[in-house]
């Protein structure tokens, strides 16, 4: 057995767009399900394919030449699923003019709906200060999945930091007076440059009271980017068979660093090190860096033709 009912139920779910529970799920478990299906292609374009499970059938297509070679812009979306949506219909409307009714396959006893609280996707209440965004989740046998680092999250920066608070609510050593521990969840690294300024790293971490400071407390000055400014618009090199190259590096901030550019890693340097990244394409472009303290910084730019 591959997997249990519950979570076949939930994965069947998932793939026939109703991966979200609704306002009222438990209402709306029980109902006649809708076709659940999956498409492939494979490297050059050899193979595209799509399967399908509705309530009585399954179907899959294939597409391909014999000999294994390739037909360029085939893929399973465009080519074998219109054709498995096709098949589907056909048996399911000769179904319905015979008067065969679509089986209704009930929750499984072990599926359940829980509200589950971002970013570290576990069921708290809405009032806990680390519940940042809540949603309503499926569960299987009342585990709720957490959210797991990402592969490119730089090291020392985890999903939830532990940190002593004062009376006054400033950060201090855990041997101040007053000290409380206090466990703050933190989104994962790569969303920084996506987050409302509110949700960043910098910003969730209580500021450190001077009067008793936290351990390992980063000294260093604010991040910057140095190699293009908010809002410049530039210009691709007049020749189209170059690309504009950058010449790019940070001030400020402790240790490596990290780049992205529109949330995509771009490159890790060190505390002085430049680099210099090409752009062939003209468009909007969004450059963010990390560093170890996890300060954060960004700019948006154009590049033009």
């Amino acid at each position: 057995q591959m997997m249990s009912p519950g979570a076949a139920w939930i994965i069947r779910r998932i793939l026939s767009g109703q991966s979200r529970p609704d306002i009222d799920p438990r209402a709306e478990l029980v109902q006649r399900l809708q076709l659940a299906w999956k498409t492939g292609t494979s490297y050059g374009f050899r193979d595209a394919w799509a399967i399908g499970v509705g309530p009585r059938f399954l179907v899959g297509v294939w597409i391909g030449r014999p000999d294994g070679t390739p037909v360029p812009g085939q893929f399973g979306l465009a080519s074998a699923a219109p054709l498995m949506l096709q098949v589907h219909d056909v048996l399911v409307n000769r179904d319905s003019q015979r008067g065969i009714a679509e089986p209704v396959q009930p929750v499984p006893l072990n599926v359940g709906v829980a509200a589950i609280c971002w970013p570290l996707g576990q069921p708290m209440s809405k009032s806990d200060p680390n519940c940042r965004r809540q949603r309503l989740a499926w569960t299987l046998d009342g585990t709720t999945p957490p959210t797991l680092q990402a592969a490119d999250q730089p090291l020392g920066l985890g999903l939830q930091e532990r940190v002593w608070i004062n009376a006054k609510g400033l950060r201090v050593a855990a041997g101040c007076p007053d000290a409380q521990a206090q466990d703050i969840a933190l989104w994962p690294a790569p969303l920084e440059p996506w987050l409302p300024r509110a949700e960043r790293r910098e910003a969730r971490l209580p500021p450190a009271d001077p009067a008793c400071l936290p351990q390992n407390l980063n000294q260093a000055p604010p991040l910057s980017i140095v190699g293009v400014r908010e809002g410049d618009n530039l210009r691709l090199p007049a020749s189209s068979r170059q690309a504009l190259r950058l010449r790019l590096s940070a001030l400020g901030g402790s240790g490596h660093r990290w780049w992205f550019i529109d949330g995509a890693p771009l490159a890790d340097t060190d505390t002085r090190q430049d680099f210099t990244p090409t752009l062939s394409k003209p468009g909007r472009y969004q450059l963010s860096v990390l560093d170890e303290s996890g300060q954060t910084a960004r700019v948006e730019f154009s590049v033009v033709e």
